[in-house]
């Protein structure tokens, strides 16, 4: 996957290969941890390159938490009972086993750090909580893959022959 997208805009102007690195970061399932080695293969500058993809992916998270909070608000302001307390039964108990710290670390390995925030709202976290446990998640996934990419990418081509 890294792969093809590597050379789909490898040929393009920096300044769009940086405009690209932020959709990547901002897109979900991609995420800050795919855009950050996607900017490492394309030899960008790794700290621009980590940055821009960590930023996309906390606006997208952010943007997530706040309809989130605003869809459930509004629910359970119209209902006696919480509507998604029903529907989110599944995401409660994983809300219950790990927590936000939990849920916010695991996000990429679930799917998206986009899920697990939304999970943690509607499951009745505080919406600053799960901003930190987030940011401090997707920080930790962009730069842990940059580096591993970036001191692993002889590996990478060698293993690929």
């Amino acid at each position: 996957m890294l792969e093809d997208i590597v050379h789909k805009i490898e040929e393009i102007n920096i300044v769009y290969q940086f405009v690209m690195i932020f959709i990547i970061g901002f897109i979900p399932f991609l995420e800050a941890h795919v855009a950050v080695p996607v900017g490492v293969l394309l030899k960008l500058p790794i700290i621009p390159t980590a940055l821009l993809g960590i930023v996309a992916n906390i606006a997208s998270v952010m943007l997530v938490i706040l309809f989130t909070t605003l869809i459930k608000t509004k629910l359970t302001k119209n209902h006696n009972k919480s509507t998604l307390k029903g529907r989110l039964q599944k995401a409660q108990i994983y809300f219950n086993r790990y927590g936000v710290p939990g849920l916010s670390l695991m996000g990429p390995i679930v799917g998206a750090n986009h899920i697990s925030a939304f999970v943690s709202v509607a499951a009745g976290a505080s919406k600053e909580r799960v901003i930190v446990w987030q940011i401090i998640s997707i920080i930790l996934w962009g730069v842990g893959s940059g580096l591993l990419i970036y001191y692993g990418v002889d590996i990478y081509y060698w293993i690929k022959g």
